[in-house]
């Protein structure tokens, strides 16, 4: 049943059982004090949103109504709901201390007006029998959703095994056929240079063949490499030294940083790393600056990466589209329950995820850490 549907039968309940609460009170003669009647009744319509508050105000009028002369078991009924709704609450303020406090008061207001057994056995027997139903209602509702998320979490897990699986054969596919295509490729090139007589102007363009092969050759085994070692510290760093020996300036630091981070967000977070150090050198060129910091805001992560080119480079470069590299990512991110943004900021180029991430006994410490 859609939620906008359960919606409306809450409601129409709701009502129906305020037209009856009215009704009894009307029918019955349970009603001494209109005032007092009308404060029993009315505060149930907020019963959900503010359980202990409506059921503080329900208790001291019944206990009122209740030593003015009100005889009928009926005018019990509003306060029962309002201890019901309370004792299900997840406060233990309000499950214990709210819901025994009135218990009390409209038992002691019974006795007072009716005896001891009449008044106040009748009063804390129907109270109590309600609040421990409530109290026993809240921990299934509790448990059900402890259920729920632990589901999620179970589905969460095969999607990521399934998602890893994925690469893992995307990964023997290349190796078994793109890697292996391109080495006989480069093998017959070198050969043909090596045989036949040609032309400065050919020798020249089956040098640039061979040099675009062999760079897309390496970075082939470079992927290979790190899907088969994904997104560990050491192979970030490794990757951060090769970038900055290729003139790209990296904080010492940065690697640090993201131990920062919980555990659950190591993956995503060091391979963005990698994708961002190495579009901005791809882009900006030697001498450009890569900026990292890591916050924490309560339970929400933030991950900055900011690129700024040398003063004499002028504007930013093409990274400014966004490639098929950070596209990938963003869908990693959001996966891992986080959004991913980017664009121009600054006079450089800033990617930034964002995660609400709950700690976890597993996690690490989680200290905020920046880098500069």
């Amino acid at each position: 049943m859609p939620a906008v549907l359960r919606a409306h039968w809450r409601i129409a309940i709701d009502l129906a059982l305020y037209a009856t609460l009215v009704t009894l009170y009307v029918l019955s003669g349970t009603v001494i004090s209109v005032p007092l009647a009308v404060a029993q009744l009315v505060p149930l319509v907020w019963r959900r949103r503010a359980p202990g508050t409506v059921l503080a105000v329900i208790s001291v009028a019944t206990a009122a109504h209740s030593l003015l002369g009100m005889g009928r078991a009926v005018g019990y009924l509003p306060v029962s709901l309002a201890v019901y709704g309370a004792a299900t609450q997840r406060s233990p303020a309000v499950r214990w201390g709210v819901c025994g406090a009135a218990t009390v008061l409209v038992t002691v207001a019974g006795a007072i007006r009716r005896g001891p057994v009449e008044g106040g056995l009748l009063a804390a027997v129907a109270l109590t029998v309600t609040w421990l139903a409530g109290v026993e209602r809240g921990e299934h509702l509790r448990e059900r959703a402890s259920i729920a998320g632990l589901r999620l979490e179970r589905r969460l897990a095969e999607q990521a095994a399934a998602t890893a699986g994925s690469r893992e054969r995307l990964a023997r596919r290349l190796h078994d056929s793109l890697a292996h295509t391109m080495t006989v490729m480069l093998v017959q090139g070198e050969a043909l240079r090596a045989t036949a007589r040609l032309a400065p102007a050919d020798e020249h363009r089956l040098d640039t063949v061979l040099r675009a092969g062999r760079d897309a050759l390496a970075e082939v085994r470079l992927a290979l490499a790190e899907e088969a070692q994904r997104d560990t510290a050491a192979a970030l760093a490794e990757r951060l030294d090769a970038l900055r020996d290729a003139g790209l300036s990296v904080p010492p630091a940065l690697t640090g940083d993201l131990a920062a981070l919980p555990a659950g967000l190591h993956d995503v977070a060091f391979r963005l790393v990698g994708e961002v150090a190495t579009n901005a050198l791809r882009h900006d060129g030697p001498g450009t600056r890569l900026l990292a910091a890591v916050d924490r805001d309560g339970d929400r992560w933030t991950l900055r990466l900011t690129s700024r080119r040398p003063p004499a480079a002028g504007a930013i470069g093409s990274a400014g589209g966004g490639g098929y590299g950070l596209r990938s990512l963003e869908a990693d991110v959001l996966a891992a329950g986080g959004t991913l943004r980017y664009g121009p900021r600054d006079g450089g180029w800033q990617v930034m995820a964002s995660f609400e991430h709950r700690p976890h006994p597993d996690d690490g410490p989680g200290v905020p850490a920046g880098g500069d």
